[in-house]
């Protein structure tokens, strides 16, 4: 597999802009929506925590026809093979609404338009972060927004949020929630993996959910060197991780993987013990 080693998909927009600011026309050329970045503000705000990955699924454009864009404006690069964007995107498995969010009553949610902060020129990153204090444990936090935060996913997502994102005539609506069925969830797996009358006595937690084949394989096996014996690797994946399965046999590790629901696996990885 070829890497880029100037412009990842992985590469900070803040970073990429400034080490190369040609590039800069390249995204107003993939889309409108990078526009926004000639607010000096909102530039500094947001650039830093956005990914060029996160960029491109923010403004709606295909992932790696923008890399390729990128690359090409400061190196000269071959075409991409042929239907690369359509496999990728069929990667893409659109998330169902859960089903604790059709029956929430309208007083556990509370909502937050942050377009008007947006357009004012301001990052909204504050607001969230004391509206997300303010939750109750079992309240939710609806988020309305002109386009997704994807960033927000990660960054809530390592205070045990989970989230759920519908589209209305090009507004967001972001669900951000606690989902009690996680913690039972590892505990259940860890009893399924107890078998020898192991005590795990620490719980990593993984959402690969939003990452593009191969990353969620090179992030699991990135966070192995983590997990020892008395450690779990629970991670949230999109599907059942079949080829994941003989790396891990290699390495030494055994995983236990439960279906939740339609495009979501979670997946409960340990160390195998010498016996």
């Amino acid at each position: 597999m070829t890497s880029f080693n100037i412009i990842t998909k992985d590469m900070k927009i803040s970073k990429m802009l400034a080490e190369f600011p040609q590039t800069f026309d390249v995204l107003i050329k993939a889309s409108p929506h990078f526009k926004k970045l000639e607010n000096k503000i909102l530039r500094k705000a947001l650039a830093g925590r956005v990914t060029v990955a996160q960029a491109a699924s923010i403004a709606g454009v295909d992932l790696y026809s923008v890399l390729f864009e990128l690359n090409k404006s400061i190196n000269n690069l071959i075409e991409p093979k042929q239907n690369l964007s359509e496999k990728m995107n069929n990667d893409n498995l659109v998330k169902q609404k859960p089903e604790m969010l059709n029956n929430i009553s309208v007083d556990k949610i509370h909502q937050l338009d942050v377009r008007p902060v947006i357009e004012s020129g301001k990052d909204p990153f504050q607001d969230i972060m004391a509206a997300v204090k303010e939750l109750k444990s079992d309240g939710i936090l609806l988020i309305i927004n002109s386009f997704e935060p994807i960033p927000l996913y990660s960054v809530l997502g390592k205070q045990g949020f989970e989230h759920w994102t519908e589209i209305e005539n090009n507004m967001f609506r972001i669900y951000f929630y606690k989902d009690e069925k996680i913690k039972q969830d590892v505990n259940s797996s860890k009893q399924k993996l107890s078998s020898k009358e192991v005590e795990y006595k620490n719980v990593i937690e993984l959402d690969v959910r939003e990452l593009l084949p191969p990353e969620p394989m090179i992030k699991i096996l990135e966070t192995l060197s983590q997990v020892d014996e008395n450690t779990v690797l629970l991670v949230h994946h999109h599907r059942e991780p079949m080829m994941l399965y003989p790396k891990l046999e290699e390495r030494g590790y055994e995983a236990v993987s439960n279906k939740i629901e339609e495009n979501y696996f979670k997946v409960v990885i340990t160390k195998k013990r010498n016996m």
